[in-house]
């Protein structure tokens, strides 16, 4: 009787430890900030050139099936617009950062224009994936 206690005892050990390897986070490292910066920033310097339809092709299919380049880019500049349009060396101060009460890494851009600023977030996973973008209007000063 007791070693089949015991052998159930080893067993139900066993699965423990299983149950308990698979349960734990892989050992990836996190995501490279600075990596993900620059891609961001590449994405960020082709919508500057005019190019949404890179961006777009790289955000979730997800996110593909509720916008289009074109709407993007209508965004974008309608934004631009209202706030007197963006200068021709337009240098956004750019930024990386988990937002408070998120998991997602987020690229911010300040795009200074003449009468205010907009920003467009660009926002990865925890993985470093992208996983979509807001643009956001500040309001004109």
């Amino acid at each position: 009787m007791k070693r089949l206690i015991s052998l159930f005892l080893c067993v139900l050990f066993t699965f423990s430890l299983c149950a308990c390897q698979q349960a734990a986070p892989s050992s990836s490292e996190a995501p490279d900030q600075q990596a993900i910066t620059e891609e961001a920033t590449e994405y960020f310097n082709q919508m500057m050139d005019g190019d949404f339809e890179t961006f777009f092709n790289a955000l979730p299919q997800g996110v593909q099936d509720n916008t289009s380049a074109e709407a993007i880019q209508e965004t974008w500049e309608e934004e631009a617009d209202k706030l007197g349009g963006l200068p021709e060396d337009a240098s956004p101060e750019v930024s990386c950062y988990v937002p408070e009460h998120s998991d997602q890494i987020r690229v911010e851009f300040v795009i200074p224009c003449e009468k205010g600023d907009f920003k467009l977030f660009i926002n990865y996973s925890p993985d470093g994936s992208l996983y979509n973008y807001v643009i956001w209007k500040n309001e004109a000063e």
